[in-house]
């Protein structure tokens, strides 16, 4: 083996453990909300991902990374997808978002946010509905620009009381999970700090696409339902603070994180999708090596 490496004193294991712990009060209120349904998504999309692990790197299924990528992809599924696909998604998380790439370490894109957009763009259908049923009511996502969509109020929005993904049930539920991960010291706090920021900023200051502009001006120069809808705050704690596919320097991390900002607001105000988050985290993941480099030469360059 040829180095140099990078070295934590924490183990895999012991981080993946505190990811789940995390991801714990999110998961309990999707099933809070949406009943067994949302607890048989996860654990279709869990044992589908654990299974593939066994087949494919038995010897890793005990670092907890492949539950922590099932769990991760089903709380980005709707909430009424069927079975099979969270156990595809699931599946194809593992098997082609990272050991397609090498295992555990070497994948450059977030496994969760790989399959999810592999699955929008194969079988939209699941992901791209006008509308959801919602409480025996349908209604159409906060982020939507279909005509008919209407913004739910702030708590309401706080509550999760909206169509959405399974990690939308509780918007404080992911806070509170997000606040877990960074007190255990699992997640760096610049990459959510930098996001949330950066998406805010972005929002305030951009004008809207003429879509949004028709049908949904209430978007346009208002942060709280882009912060409070969609996958902001999962992308934000879970899926930008993966560290192998986040920079490794502060500083990266702050530009990684703006890159994500910029495609979810650009995604949200210019085209046709009510979100774009988990595209948002591939194409930052796809500039982390960019980012580390030119970061690296720079300092390089000043050495010298």
């Amino acid at each position: 083996m040829r180095g140099p490496f990078l070295h934590s004193s924490q183990r895999t294991a012991a981080i993946m453990r505190q990811v789940l712990l995390a991801l714990a009060p999110i998961t309990v209120a999707a099933i809070w909300r949406h009943g067994a349904g949302a607890a048989l998504l996860v654990l279709a999309a869990l044992s589908a991902a654990v299974t593939v692990e066994a087949v494919l790197a038995r010897a890793s299924v005990s670092d907890g990374s492949a539950a922590v990528t099932g769990v991760l992809f089903a709380l980005l599924l709707p909430a009424g997808a069927p079975l099979w696909l969270a156990a595809l998604g699931g599946a194809l998380a593992v098997g082609l978002g990272k050991h397609a790439f090498g295992g555990l370490g070497k994948n450059p894109f977030n496994p969760a946010a790989l399959a999810r957009v592999v699955l929008m763009g194969l079988l939209p259908v699941y992901f791209f509905a006008p509308a959801w049923r919602w409480d025996g009511v349908t209604q159409a996502s906060p982020l939507s620009k279909a005509a008919g969509a209407l913004l739910p109020s702030a708590s309401a929005l706080l509550a999760g009381d909206a169509p959405g993904a399974l990690a939308q049930a509780a918007p404080w539920a992911v806070l509170l999970g997000g606040l877990v991960l960074l007190l255990l010291r699992s997640a760096d706090w610049r990459i959510p700090l930098a996001y949330l920021a950066g998406v805010t900023l972005l929002v305030l200051v951009l004008p809207a696409g003429e879509r949004m502009a028709g049908h949904a001006p209430w978007l346009v120069g208002n942060p709280l339902p882009h912060l409070l809808s969609g996958g902001t705050l999962l992308t934000a704690f879970f899926l930008l603070t993966d560290p192998v596919t986040a920079p490794f320097s502060p500083p990266g991390k702050l530009v990684f994180a703006g890159v994500a900002a910029l495609v979810t607001v650009a995604t949200r105000l210019y085209t046709p999708y009510p979100d774009g988050a988990a595209l948002a985290v591939l194409t930052a993941n796809a500039c982390a090596p960019l980012i580390d480099r030119a970061l690296v030469w720079r300092k390089l360059r000043r050495a010298g």
